[in-house]
Order: C-alpha cells, then structure tokens, then sequence
C-alpha cells in the first residue's frame, strides 16, 4: 500500500535482476562474452530500466488513452515473443542460479511497476516472467513445478490486493446492448443490465472511499513528520533571521528535507484525484498555521497583539514591534509559505490557492487588528485631550507603515483567486479606514481647539494645555509631513464643506491660526494685562522654540517672521507695565524733601504688590525670564539708586528710617519673579537695608 515501499522493492528487484542475468550462462549463450561495447550497452539498458522504475508515477488515462494502454500491450508481446524465440533456440542446457533469480527479480519489479503506473502492460510483464520463473525450474526438476506454480500464484495475489482495479490494457466487465436494425435510423432500444452497473459503482465507491480514508491518514502521518523538522527550525528561527532584510522565499525549502517535501506532493496527488481536497487544504493549513504562530512567537512578537492593539494609543512604544511582525511576516513567511505551496500542490491551482490563502489569514488578521483598533476606537479625545499626541502619532506611523506594505501584500497575493483577493483587500480597506480617521483626528482638534476658547487660562500665565497638544501635533507632522499632505488632500479636505474647503490651503496652517486666536482670547481673560501678556509671551515662545524647524518648513518664513514680532511687541507691552513704577521715581528739579518721603512710600507699596504677585506667575524657558527681567532690573536700579541718592543729599543719615529696600534687595527680589512661589515674608517685610551696598551705590 506504501508507494515508497513499492518504489524500493521495484529499484532492489530491477538491480538484482539485471545484475543476475549479466552473470548467467544463459547470457553468455546469446550475446557471447562480455567486451566493452557490450558492457556500454548494457549498462545503458539497465540504467534506463533502473530509472524508470524509481521514478515511475500513477498516470490516470481517459477513455480516449484505450487505444495507447492497447499498442503497449501488443508492443510488450511482440518483445517477450521475440526474446523467447531467441532464448529458446540458444539454450538446451539446465538454466543456472543467477537465470532463475532474474527471473524472480524481474517478476518482483513488475509487480512494483503495476502499482506505480497504469500503463496496460505491466501486468503482461509480470505474467510474462512467472511464465519464464516456472519453465527455468521445470527445466532443473518437473517437481518444481509445483514451487514456480505457487510462487506465481502468491505474487498474482498479492497484486490482486493491492488493486482491486483491473491494471491491464482491458476491461474485465461486459455491459450488453441490444439495438433492433430494422429501427437504427428512427428509433434504438438499448438494454444494460442496470443490476450489474449498480452493484458495481456502488463497489466501486467503496473502494474509493475506503482508499481516499487510508490516503488521509497516510497524509496526516507526512504533515507530522513536517511538524517534527518544523520545530526544529522554529528553535533556531531567531538565528536564520540574521542579516536578512529582504524576501529569502526559499528559507523554508532550503532547511526542510527534500525527501519529506516530494511524500507531500504524493500523497496531495492522492488525494486531490481520490475527491479529497478540502480534507487535504484543511490538514496542511492547520499545520502551516501553527508553525507561523510559533515562529512569531519564538521571536517574542506576540504577547497578546490583540491586547496591544486596544492598548496602542496609551502605550505607543508597541508601534515597532508590530511593525517588526509585519515586515517578518510579510517579506519571510509568506513567501516561504508561497513557495511551500508550490512544491507540495504542484499541478492543483485551486488546493493550492485554498491552502496559501487558509494558511495566512490567521497572521494577516492579526497584523491587520492593529490598525483596525486604531481606526476604529481611537480617535475621539477626552476633555483634556493629553493624548492627542501619541494618538496622532500611532495613526501616522502605522499609516505610512501600513501604506508602504502595501504593495508586499500585493505581491504575497497576487494571484488571481478570491482567496488572496480578499486578504489584499483587507489590508488596503484597513489603509483607507485608518486614513479616514486621522482625518477625523484634526477635525476633532479643531473642534477641540475652537471648545477650548470658553476655557480659562490657566492662573499663573504658564503654558496653556492646548498649546502642548498643538505643538506635539506639528511636531508629528513634520516627522510624517509627505503622509500627512497626502491625508489632507485625500481624507480631510473632502470631509468639510464647499465654503471651508476653498478656505483651506493646509490643516497645519489652519490650526496655527486656530490656536493663536485662542491663545489671544484666552489671554483677555486676565484682569491684569501683564499677567496676560506673559501668559501669550509663554506660549508664543514655546510654540515658536518647539516648532521654529517645523513651523518655518510647513507654514513658511513669513508666517514665522510675523509671529516673532508678534512676540517682541507682546514682550514691550509687557515691560511697559512696570512703567507705573518708575514713573513714581521720577525727580523735578525743586523736589522737596517731604514730597521725596510720599513718592518713596508709594514706591514701597507698589513694588512690593507687584513682586509679591509676579512672583507667582510661571514662565517655563530661563532666557525668556531672562528677557522679562533684565530690562526692568537695569531701569529700576537706575531709577531707585539715583532717587535714594537724592533723597540721602536731603536727609542725611535720617533717610535711612524711610528706605525699606536696598539695591541688593531689589535685585534679590526681581530675580525671583516668574518661578511661580510666593515671596517669604522676611523679603518682603521691612527692614533694614544694607549700609554697605546703600553706599555704593550712593557713591
């Protein structure tokens, strides 16, 4: 019943055979002894039977090949009637050993060739050679007759049990049909003999279905013998990964044996032709399935991918590693697994399509859960949209990585069937879901941006949150500003109105100018202007220190330039604020010494309240505090230090119970603004200044 076992004992016979009859007397009576053209010749003849009989294959013949099966019988008998002819004029001696074995050998060799192939003689070989077998030994004894009898018997049986289809040129069974003459041209009567027909296809189906049962079982012993070298190579699958960044379709065929690839392809032959197809698709796909599973799970790539796809947003760290999945499975496994399939369904396109397309779906549903989480759940924003960043950033990566895997699945399944046209689809339906919702995505941020407006700022004039969010975002679409245009143009722009549509020229253009004019309302909110203008100040410089590469790329030098001046005005204004405090130092030229004594007073007063308030206030980047204080610091030195001189020239020694700060804690004091803490109460209270450092600057 094994095919590799016929094919042994067909190769052992043909060799012993052809090596006995070389050695035999009876050789030697015909051909005359052995010269080096004889021996060429006959060790072609017996290379080319020796061959034939190794590779010998199950040829299935229609009913138009009768006429073939019929010319290699009369061709088998006409060669055996002429070989007899010769052998019988040449020979009056006892046959020898070696004649006797030959023939058993060859009979041995006809029998194996009667189960490989259907050709319609090799049961007329193998009578042939039995025939031969029992006249050798009548010649030796007439009581082996009786031996040669039974060794025929036992092979003709033998044969008969592992077929019980007629393997001959010709049929076995008669169907009778009786047409009356005189009625051909008008009307034909036909009787069969339905019983007989009945009885045997119903045989007949049971035979097949008895054979096509052992075939699957046979066929799942071979998938086994692959489950076995499969985890061998799972083991080291890690190692034969090693510096392959491209496609190696021929990993798979170059570390699986080629003895278990070629039983594969046999038994697919079986069982295809016996009408067994999807059990075969069915076994080899499971099998293949589990490897795939098992070698992304060798490679630690597959701790829960579902899981990471409903967590992705929060944890985009998880973004590279599905990225390294895809790129294995799509430049590795499915073409090892393509090309698997080739060798093993060879000549049965529609199994093969069947199994190729079964064996990957698992992984290419995985892969595709990914992004399919991401288009679907992912993009509405809560309240304080902190992850607004990392979700745009998610769903760009993955879209230009997903877009740029295109064409691999393109090429994985191209071919034309509605098993791989379904998973391409997939993917690219996945591609344009994902598009479609970064779209949403900056829609949802204008909106997000536009709600905001009725929000407070935050108290202490630092950095609104929205200006963090908006500035990730530009920083996310520098990085992917060619995926970004191509979402504006195919996904966004198409999703708003007419009107709106004109308006826009870029998203990232009219969120900057959506953010700016929330950034200015929000900074009105403040019943202190200064306190507005460092809240704009902040966020100006944040924005512009964040984003200057990106803003002067995307949004272009004039906007830029604009919006630093912007900034430079914000930052006079700001500084005109103090000027209520110097303006108290102004002296005239006949200042009075009591008039001196209100106005440093009212100083004291001023200065304090605005050191205490400002001190509280927030300002995140050092060389813009920088730029905040030292203008004022220089100015109100030189104000105080010139007053206190003059007012020391009026009162001597006296004005030292009116002066509550010094230079140094003035100085000391407005170093302190914008580090968003309060000023202790021993900086602020009276004391006495510094004699030393009064008289400095007196001096």
């Amino acid at each position: 019943m094994q095919p590799e076992v016929c094919r042994f004992v067909g190769f052992v016979s043909a060799v012993v055979g052809l090596l006995c009859y070389a050695l035999s007397s009876s050789f030697n009576h015909l051909f005359g002894h052995w010269n080096f053209l004889k021996i060429f010749i006959y060790s072609c003849f017996s290379f080319i039977i020796i061959f034939m009989t190794m590779f010998a294959k199950v040829w299935k013949f229609s009913t138009s090949s009768t006429l073939f099966k019929t010319r290699m019988a009369v061709l088998v008998l006409l060669a055996t009637t002429v070989y007899s002819y010769f052998y019988d004029k040449a020979v009056n001696q006892k046959p020898d050993a070696y004649i006797v074995i030959s023939c058993a050998a060859f009979a041995f060799m006809s029998l194996s060739l009667s189960k490989q192939s259907q050709c319609g003689c090799e049961v007329d070989l193998l009578n042939f050679f039995l025939g031969c077998l029992t006249l050798l030994l009548m010649k030796i004894n007439l009581w082996l007759f009786f031996v040669g009898a039974g060794f025929s018997y036992s092979l003709i049986i033998l044969r008969s049990s592992l077929d019980a289809t007629p393997q001959s040129g010709f049929s076995t069974d008669y169907i009778a049909i009786q047409v009356d003459s005189q009625e051909v041209n008008t009307n034909s009567v036909i009787q069969v003999d339905s019983k007989h027909i009945n009885t045997d296809s119903a045989n007949q189906m049971n035979l097949q279905q008895v054979n096509g049962a052992l075939t699957v079982t046979q066929f799942e012993a071979y998938v086994s013998e692959l489950n076995v070298e499969d985890s061998r190579i799972i083991h080291n699958f890690d190692v034969y990964l090693e510096d392959k960044v491209v496609t190696d379709d021929n990993l798979l065929i170059n570390l699986l044996p080629k003895e278990t690839i070629n039983n594969l392809q046999e038994k697919v032959k079986l069982m295809v032709t016996a009408g067994f197809e999807k059990e075969c698709c069915h076994v080899y796909s499971s099998c293949r399935k589990q490897f795939l599973q098992k070698c992304i799970f060798q490679l630690q790539l597959t701790k829960s991918i579902r899981d990471r796809a409903q967590r992705g947003i929060r944890f985009p760290h998880r973004v590279p590693r599905w990225i390294r999945l895809s790129q294995i499975a799509l430049r590795i496994l499915f073409p090892c697994e393509r090309r698997l399939c080739q060798n093993i369904f060879y000549g049965f396109s529609a199994a093969l399509d069947l199994s190729f397309a079964e064996v990957c779906r698992e992984l290419t549903n995985d892969i595709l859960s990914f992004p399919n989480k991401l288009a679907i759940e992912m993009y509405s924003l809560d309240d304080s949209g902190r992850y607004l960043g990392r979700i745009l950033s998610s769903c760009l990566t993955v879209f230009q990585t997903l877009g740029d895997f295109i064409p691999e699945f393109e090429s994985v399944f191209s071919d034309d069937n509605i098993y791989s046209a379904s998973l391409k689809n997939e993917a690219i339906t996945s591609w344009k879901r994902l598009g479609e919702t970064i779209g949403l995505i900056f829609m949802e941020l204008e909106n997000h941006i536009c709600r905001d407006m009725a929000q407070k700022p935050v108290p202490n004039g630092g950095i609104d949150p929205i200006t963090y969010h908006v500035t990730s975002c530009l920083n996310t679409i520098f990085d992917g500003r060619d995926t970004h245009e191509q979402i504006f143009k195919e996904y966004l722009i198409p999703m708003v109105s007419g009107g709106d549509r004109k308006r826009r020229s870029s998203s990232c253009s009219t969120l900057m100018v959506q953010i700016m004019e929330n950034l200015e309302a929000k900074s009105k909110y403040h019943t202190d202007p200064a306190l507005g203008y460092v809240f704009l100040l902040n966020n100006y410089r944040y924005i512009l220190l964040s984003g200057k590469d990106e803003l002067e790329i995307i949004l272009g030098d004039d906007w830029f330039r604009k919006h630093t001046s912007k900034f430079q005005k914000n930052l006079e204004d700001y500084q005109r604020t103090w000027d209520k405090v110097l303006d108290i130092l102004k002296l005239d030229g006949n200042e009075s010494a009591e008039s001196m004594k209100e106005k440093l007073k009212l100083f004291n007063k001023e200065f304090k309240e605005m050191c205490i308030v400002q001190s509280t206030w927030f300002v995140l980047d050092e060389q813009l505090r920088e730029q905040l204080r030292i203008p004022i610091q220089e100015n109100l030195l030189q104000s105080y230090g010139n007053f206190i001189a003059r007012f020391q020239g009026h009162l001597g020694k006296h004005a030292y119970e009116y002066i509550e700060y010094g230079m140094y804690d003035i100085d000391a004091l407005l170093n302190d603004l914008f580090h968003g803490s309060e000023l202790r109460s021993s900086k602020t209270g009276k004391h006495s200044p510094s004699k030393a450092a009064l008289r400095e600057k007196s001096d």
